[in-house]
């Protein structure tokens, strides 16, 4: 696991750094383009990748999306660069921070651009767009494109003082969490450029409102398969509105108990049981392991340190962990970070919130072990893209002290 863990930390590093690159070009000092392992020939006729203001790596649109293998063509009234491959239509607008996959929106933090009458767009959002997978080799300084690659990924969901995260295998979604009445139809938008079809499952961790506030949105969007819940009920309204939505929407309904649900060939979803009679709802919470091949990654909804303690049996090493309560202190003990030893570790909170979270003690207890601190406050929706042997981020932006208590 050792050698795992530094081969993992190196590549969640510079696996974002992949937008960062400079021009390419005769010289032989900038970046290259591998796909499949073949260098993307880029002369003066197509242009070079490029540095953009924004740190992100511009590649020259169509000897690059011809070489990946699609058809490319250019809608010239509505300045929009098109792709298409295997059923899959990307079309990015020049100038505008998002693309679309087959009519669905994903947001960018940079733009598409036309330099010296040539198009440029961002090499990681499109060809992600695809299904590829993007590593960075940064000993040679070169853009690794894998098609064909069978890839899981996390978003965690930016719901500000609320919990969200949509795992994707394949055609295979699980939903966790829905964030605060109000979000609903953020998290439905956000949703559909991954959903396949049905959302397969989704896990209500526990009855808060900034946990299942969005949820009755969600329900009312999807067709969903499974709906799995900690077994805790509430007397508000938001835990009203979400239950007449689990009823109406007529699906597959459990409670959290131990059990494996396959995801796809070397993925599965752990459900592990810590016990229901806890005072206190949060101690509830369903407790999930998102397992692919080697790397794990736990999600623990609002567990506080005496159940964590209590249950210290049921957790073994892993990759990722969610962090549990937005970073409460009453959260991810000390006992209980030696027992599951994380590599990195994601924060789900709100900017400014009244509570203080991600809290100083959280934050020390994982710095002070050298654990990156990812969190979605500071960057927004946090994405983890794995094959089972490594992962990456789609941020090296990591969580200090100085963003105890106000993010």
């Amino acid at each position: 696991m050792a050698g795992k863990k530094l081969a993992s930390l190196a590549l969640a590093v510079v696996l974002a750094l992949s937008l960062l690159a400079v021009p390419a070009g005769a010289a032989g000092n900038g970046v290259g383009v591998l796909l499949d392992g073949v260098p993307v020939a880029y002369d003066d006729n197509y242009g070079y990748p490029f540095l953009d203001s924004a740190g992100r790596t511009q590649v020259p649109f169509r000897r690059t999306m011809e070489t990946f293998g699609c058809t490319v063509s250019w809608d010239n009234e509505n300045r929009v660069a098109i792709a298409e491959k295997d059923g899959v239509r990307v079309e990015v607008p020049i100038g505008q921070a998002y693309l679309l996959r087959n009519g669905q929106r994903v947001d960018l933090d940079t733009v598409a651009q036309i330099r010296n009458t040539r198009t440029f767009l961002p090499i990681r959002p499109v060809v992600e767009a695809f299904g590829a997978a993007v590593t960075w080799d940064g000993g040679n300084r070169q853009v690794l494109i894998t098609t064909g690659a069978d890839l899981v990924r996390v978003h965690f969901l930016d719901v500000g003082q609320g919990d969200a995260a949509l795992i994707d295998c394949g055609t295979v979604e699980v939903l966790i969490d829905g964030g605060d009445n109000g979000a609903g139809e953020d998290v439905v938008a956000y949703l559909a450029p991954y959903v396949d079809g049905a959302l397969d499952y989704v896990i209500a961790t526990h009855p808060d409102a900034d946990h299942i506030g969005g949820l009755d949105d969600v329900l009312e969007a999807y067709q969903v398969g499974e709906v799995i819940d900690s077994g805790r009920a509430s007397d508000t309204k938001t835990y009203a509105d979400y239950w007449a939505a689990v009823q109406a929407e007529g699906c597959t309904f459990s409670y959290d108990t131990d059990r494996i649900i396959p995801l796809s060939g070397n993925t599965v979803l752990s459900i592990l049981e810590t016990g229901d009679d806890w005072a206190d709802s949060n101690d509830c919470s369903v407790v999930a392991q998102l397992t692919c091949g080697n790397v794990q990654v736990l999600f623990t909804g609002d567990m506080t340190q005496e159940v964590e303690e209590a249950s210290l049996s049921l957790f073994g090493d892993i990759d990722v962990l969610k962090v549990g309560h937005h970073g409460s202190a009453s959260s991810t003990s000390p006992a209980f970070l030696d027992v599951v030893q994380p590599e990195c570790a994601v924060v789900s909170y709100g900017l400014d919130n009244r509570y203080g979270h991600p809290t100083t003690q959280v934050l020390q207890r994982l710095l002070g072990r050298g654990i990156p601190v990812y969190g979605t406050g500071k960057s927004g929706p946090i994405v983890l893209t794995t094959d089972g042997y490594s992962y990456s981020f789609n941020t090296t932006v990591t969580l200090s002290l100085r963003d105890a208590g106000n993010g």
